[in-house]
């Protein structure tokens, strides 16, 4: 397999951003403008520190690009990782839904190596083929995977 590299869509990155900055300016609103209780002011300044870690993690996802081939996976970026698949110790496929139907929601992969993992979401360009690579490539050394993962892989249309 030749190398291949995928990203995450500035599409579905859009929601996220707006999200994180309308959580930054609700929660620092408050120590800018000076207009609420000091108690109020310090739970909404909690809310605004969470809202900017959502928006640095967002901003590595948009910076992060994955890269896959016959010998390795690997996350470039801000946080970069590599792993060779003959490294790999789990590969799982989680799905979190949104919706008590199970209607809507993400699915997130997992490829733990022996120090560092990478997690891709579902909203990575090519998600379904960065899945079915790796479990053709993790399937080859005979890594055993959950019932979890085969189910959810089994709801992508990929067998393992």
């Amino acid at each position: 397999m030749s190398a291949r590299i995928h990203r995450y869509p500035p599409s579905a990155l859009r929601a996220a951003y707006l999200l994180a900055g309308t959580g930054i300016v609700i929660g620092f609103g408050p120590f800018i403008f000076g207009q609420s209780a000091t108690f109020l002011r310090w739970l909404l300044g909690a809310m605004g520190l969470l809202f900017l870690v959502y928006f640095a993690r967002t901003v590595v996802r948009q910076l992060t690009r994955i890269e896959i081939d016959a010998t390795r996976i690997g996350a470039r970026g801000p946080l970069g990782v590599d792993i060779r698949w003959n490294d790999v110790r789990a590969l799982r496929l989680n799905y979190y839904s949104t919706r008590q139907d199970r209607s809507g929601g993400w699915m997130e992969l997992l490829v733990k190596g022996p120090r560092r993992s990478i997690r891709i979401e579902s909203t990575l360009e090519g998600f379904v083929d960065v899945v079915g690579d790796a479990v053709r490539e993790v399937g080859q050394r005979k890594l055993e995977l959950d019932d979890r993962t085969r189910a959810n892989l089994h709801a992508l249309g990929i067998t393992a």
